[in-house]
């Protein structure tokens, strides 16, 4: 979920020869197929990889068509993510003898690895003629079904989410009551703290078109939506869509120390309802820089500038007085902790200056004291393990998460008899628990709470929830 979307929803997831040393391939395909195991490593894990690597390869050069040498320099330099010193080695044995399908699935994982599908489909094709057992041949045909998805100009990518929520506060009420000189004013009932049950649903789509340069640049079409439904706080249901549209153009080892980096400008459109009425629409742009460094972390930075243009409604008479403009800045980074398989943690900061100025053009009543500036900072540990309870035999991802944010608002609000500026600070605590049932298939389960606390009682609150609900990835 976006923190956009976030943000609104504030407001308101038997062989033949050849193959008899199957099992030892097996374990190499799967490694060299897989996320680089040189970003779990440890100073002292690399270098005593690298002390076996020399061993090995010593053993290599005095006995060239062993087999099982060569699978072993091949797993220990993959771990190491010396991709081209492992394709030199198996490359070396199909000298000696070009009929070795092991040696061939090998490469065709290795190339797949590095992104040259077109060398990895052909050793894949080598290893399907002649005939390997079921298991590696249903290996085999995934790997060129992802080729022939990777390679094609146009490529679909994204999930669906939906479910079933239950939240203590639903209505993200605060106190039941504002306080004036000298008299107290009790709210309305829908005014006051509610808990409730919602259906929702959620997914997003990335469509993009590889332009066909040696840069593999791209030109981007993505598109997110969110709905939902409650039980009791009906005019808070939510509608959410939004597409942004652009090229992203990539760039390989642009500077010392950073891999792989890319640009991306696009722009900006999006429809809100709130209670089944229309609620806003937005009309914007943005830019957006992703890079790998040190090998294995990643960094994202994000600007948006975002035109926001309210519609008021029975129970909203003042809504266009939110007219204006938002400007998000974001700063992510993610990295793998090396000691801890499977695992990454992930910083990020946002800094949101909402305006709440319309412009000239547009009629209603400016409601300066919503401006605001808002800083947030998060972070998340995400682990991947095996299904210990060996029921599913699919791979569990458990994520912990904390974030906090300070809102200073322009102006106190009129309506609380506060005499300084709004100030308000949040704390959101998440667990979130998947269970993988298929190949692009889980359950996903998150608990979590809101603490909110502000200087005008009308904007404290509390809310715990939890969800569940399918997710499917394609």
């Amino acid at each position: 979920m976006t923190g956009f979307l976030r943000r609104i929803i504030d407001v308101l997831r038997n062989a033949p020869r050849p193959w008899r040393s199957l099992p030892l391939a097996l374990v190499v395909v799967g490694l060299l197929a897989g996320p680089s195991s040189a970003q779990e490593l440890s100073a002292a894990e690399r270098a005593k990889l690298q002390a076996e690597k020399e061993a090995l390869f010593q053993k290599t050069l005095k006995d060239p068509s062993n087999l099982d040498v060569a699978f072993a320099y091949a797993d220990v330099s993959a771990k190491l993510g010396d991709n081209e010193a492992a394709v030199s080695a198996l490359e070396r044995m199909l000298l000696f003898n070009p009929n070795l399908p092991r040696v061939q699935v090998e490469l065709g994982a290795l190339y797949f690895r590095m992104g040259s599908y077109a060398i990895s489909r052909t050793y894949f094709q080598r290893a399907l003629d002649a005939n390997p057992p079921d298991e590696v041949k249903r290996r085999i045909e995934s790997y060129l079904a992802q080729i022939e998805r990777l390679s094609a100009p146009q490529r679909y990518s994204g999930f669906f989410f939906f479910g079933a929520q239950h939240q203590s506060d639903a209505n993200i009420a605060g106190s039941p009551s504002i306080a004036f000189p000298g008299v107290v004013i009790n709210l309305l009932p829908q005014f006051v703290k509610q808990s409730d049950w919602d259906v929702f649903a959620t997914g997003s789509v990335l469509y993009s078109y590889d332009l066909g340069n040696q840069d593999r640049d791209t030109f981007e079409v993505s598109g997110t939506g969110f709905a939902n439904h409650y039980s009791r706080v009906t005019r808070l249901a939510i509608g959410f869509v939004e597409a942004t549209v652009g090229p992203r153009f990539n760039y390989a080892n642009p500077l010392p120390g950073v891999s792989s980096l890319s640009l991306k400008p696009y722009l900006i459109g999006n429809n809100v309802t709130l209670g089944g009425n229309q609620y806003f629409t937005t009309g914007g742009v943005g830019g957006e820089s992703t890079a790998q460094v040190w090998d294995d972390a990643h960094l994202k930075a994000a600007f948006e500038f975002r035109q926001k243009s309210f519609t008021n409604a029975p129970d909203r008479p003042l809504s266009t007085g939110f007219d204006g403009s938002d400007k998000i800045v974001s700063l992510a980074f993610n990295k793998p902790i090396p000691i801890v398989p499977q695992s990454d943690l992930s910083l990020e900061f946002d800094f949101l200056n909402q305006d709440t100025s319309p412009l000239p053009e547009l009629v209603g009543p400016p409601l300066p004291y919503y401006s605001n500036n808002t800083f947030t900072g998060a972070a998340a540990y995400h682990i991947r393990y095996d299904d210990p309870t060996g029921l599913l035999r699919l791979p569990w991802d458990t994520t912990l998460s904390l974030s906090g944010s300070w809102a200073n608002y322009a102006a106190p609000d009129p309506c609380c008899g506060v005499a300084s500026n709004r100030f308000d600070r949040r704390w959101r605590f998440a667990l979130t628990q998947s269970f993988q049932v298929g190949e692009a298939t889980a359950i996903v389960m998150q608990l979590e709470r809101d603490v909110v606390s502000s200087n005008e009682a009308l904007y404290h609150y509390t809310n715990n929830s939890v969800l569940v609900g399918p997710q499917f990835r394609f």
